[in-house]
């Protein structure tokens, strides 16, 4: 396994409580440090002596440190980091083992069951963590928010954590965020019903970000709008590790998606908008085809 250079903070109640005490200089540095403004929309979160776990959607590249400025007392970071090429810059490092981490190689069990267990640890000592549950950025431009990984409703039953749903978005210019209402899981037996649910309250608050948007008008966009956009946030990430962040992107184990049936058939790896645009372009073109209308010609039988 390929270690990163990013560590696991210490997650002790000594390690909880000295970084909330520099919880405030952190993100005023971040306040400094970041191109744009951070205005916290709303925030309907009720704190009721548990910790919390903040749900959060993942669009941009400053999101976690716009969120982090929004929270009242420190959370820790989940992150997934599956080694040095796609480790953060030494300057992030150091902020991020300021802030409190917990770093997981999705791709290796013993990782994720240590993280998992690290996380409980913290919850249990009152302290509170952020995740981005769905896995990887949302660069989706028809898809409001990602699956989730149901990995965060099972954190949350272990320890009685509240779930906060948050969603972050660039709004005129300035990082907008929006904390949502506690989310009542308790009553939910069915992990994967109650994950569809947290989803949906993450989606209403994205959506509601969307709303605050100027709007465009389709036919003025280009065809290459949505990947500068997506380009423009890879810009500082090596693009060698955009394949292996959109490869982590949470999927149930059963689920095929059409894109990778038909790329399978006609020999072609399925590649996202992202990491190599003429071969999605490609498979999209063999999903159109595959999904027009036929035309049913009446045909007369002789008799």
């Amino acid at each position: 396994m390929l270690k990163s250079k990013l560590k696991t903070s210490g997650v002790s109640r000594y390690s909880i409580l000295w970084r909330r005490l520099v919880h405030k200089p952190i993100t005023t540095m971040f306040k400094v440090t970041l191109k744009r403004k951070i205005k916290l929309i709303r925030n309907n979160y009720t704190p009721n002596g548990k910790p919390a776990i903040y749900a959060v959607t993942h669009v941009f590249y400053d999101d976690i440190a716009a969120v982090c400025c929004c929270f009242k007392r420190n959370a820790f970071l989940l992150s997934g980091i599956e080694g040095p090429n796609n480790t953060p810059s030494f300057i992030e490092r150091i902020a991020l083992r300021i802030n409190g981490v917990i770093v997981v190689n999705r791709a290796n069990k013993y990782s994720r069951e240590t993280s998992f267990n690290k996380t409980i640890e913290i919850l249990n000592n009152r302290g509170d963590i952020q995740i981005y549950p769905e896995s990887a950025w949302n660069f989706s431009p028809n898809v409001l928010i990602s699956k989730l990984n149901w990995g965060i409703i099972k954190i949350a039953k272990e320890t009685g954590a509240n779930i906060v749903p948050v969603a972050v978005d660039i709004v005129d210019n300035d990082y907008c965020v929006i904390l949502g209402n506690n989310f009542d899981y308790e009553n939910y037996t069915d992990l994967n019903i109650a994950t569809d649910e947290l989803r949906n309250k993450m989606a209403t608050l994205s959506w509601e970000l969307i709303c605050l948007k100027q709007p465009v008008q389709r036919e003025t966009l280009t065809d290459l709008y949505w990947l500068n956009h997506i380009q423009e946030q890879y810009v500082r990430m090596p693009r060698k590790n955009q394949s292996l962040e959109e490869d982590y992107m949470y999927r149930p184990k059963d689920e095929i998606g059409l894109s990778e049936i038909l790329a399978d058939m006609h020999g072609i790896e399925n590649k996202s908008m992202a990491v190599d645009y003429e071969r999605y372009k490609e498979v999209e073109k063999l999903i159109e085809n595959w999904t027009k209308p036929v035309n049913v010609k009446n045909v007369k039988n002789d008799k």
